[in-house]
């Protein structure tokens, strides 16, 4: 991808797929698509796999950023608790992921 202003793309960012990896842990595809707004069918398209472990990790980085930055007096989201999830349901983690995420 060229090095194009940020403002020059769409972005949209997916989560599906889980899948249990060899070692025992689910994993998550994340499906990242940028559309250039100069030529629409310009996309380009970066998958990776991410564990849920990445997602709560990513929330404490978002967190400590709105905390010490920007809005200090305005509460941050709470990452969502593992009774949500159920016992081994990946859809429940998806959907709670997506919440937080987009």
């Amino acid at each position: 991808m060229s090095r194009q202003a940020k403002d020059d793309f769409l972005r949209h960012y997916t989560v599906s797929d889980p899948r249990t990896h060899p070692k025992g842990y689910t994993e998550y595809k994340v499906t990242a698509q940028f559309i250039s707004k100069r030529d629409p069918e310009d996309v380009k398209e970066v998958v990776v796999w991410k564990r849920y472990s990445d997602f709560r990790k990513l929330h404490g980085d978002l967190a400590y950023t709105h905390r010490n930055l920007f809005r200090r007096l305005e509460e941050f989201p709470a990452f969502p608790r593992a009774q949500v999830f159920g016992c081994d349901t990946h859809e429940g983690r998806d959907l709670a992921s997506l919440s937080f995420t987009f």
